[in-house]
């Protein structure tokens, strides 16, 4: 094969054979190589929309989560007893039952949004006591003050769901943000402990090191400096 064809490439659309240093098909004009701004282009519109649905998604997982494990728990519980359950029995066990569904729902929500959103909280909040509203309707106990105070639970609960969420997603936020700096501080620690915990003596194997890679950040800078300590301290 001769130099020439080695240079050459086959087009994907129409066959045609062509230099390699060209970005478009001489023959029948399609691009080779995509434009690195539309390729950014797409993916900001792949992020745009991603972030559009994420909050409805948010939401249904929600809404889905609170209805599952809230009539999960109660029906089997309401119907487990031959006898017919007093009206207090009902209240006690719906609001505790949709209590547990619509803090999972909530938590789910938050976790999936990643982010504050009232319309989120607002869409939880309402979802579980509307949930309670209609169990307490088919059971004809809405009007009971325990069921009026159960709808209030119901709601706090998923509130509360959606900011314990939103405490952990930030807690998980703050530990990314800083273990990189805790871990350098570590291994600054440990080249610390190899000669002695003397500074002066750990600083300057950092400014050997710098010396040899000026551009390196000072977490290379201290991972450098052990290695090479312990490579002239071999025994």
């Amino acid at each position: 094969m001769t130099e020439e064809n080695y240079n050459e490439i086959e087009c994907a659309r129409c066959g045609g054979t062509f230099h390699m240093e060209l970005t478009r098909c001489p023959h029948c004009g399609v691009n080779l190589y995509e434009p690195e701004e539309e390729r950014n282009r797409q993916i900001d519109a792949l992020t745009n929309v991603r972030n559009v649905l994420r909050l409805p998604l948010a939401i249904l997982a929600g809404w889905f989560i609170s209805a599952f494990i809230g009539l999960l728990l109660y029906i089997p519980i309401r119907f487990a007893g031959a006898e017919t359950p007093t009206p207090i029995f009902i209240s006690l066990l719906a609001a505790g039952t949709l209590s547990l569904g619509a803090f999972a729902g909530g938590f789910l929500c938050q976790r999936i949004h990643q982010s504050r959103s009232d319309l989120g909280t607002f869409s939880q909040v309402g979802f579980g006591v509307l949930l309670g509203v209609l169990v307490f309707l088919t059971e004809g106990n809405l009007w009971r003050v325990a069921s009026l105070a159960g709808l209030v639970v119901i709601g706090a609960a998923s509130f509360f769901g959606g900011k314990v969420a939103d405490k952990m997603l930030r807690k998980a936020m703050i530990n990314d943000l800083f273990a990189p700096v805790m871990k350098s501080q570590e291994r600054y620690e440990e080249l610390l402990a190899k000669v002695g915990h003397d500074r002066e003596v750990a600083e300057r194997l950092l400014e050997h090191e710098r010396g040899i890679t000026p551009k390196a950040t000072r977490d290379i800078l201290i991972e450098n400096a052990i290695k090479r300590w312990e490579r002239d301290n071999r025994v």
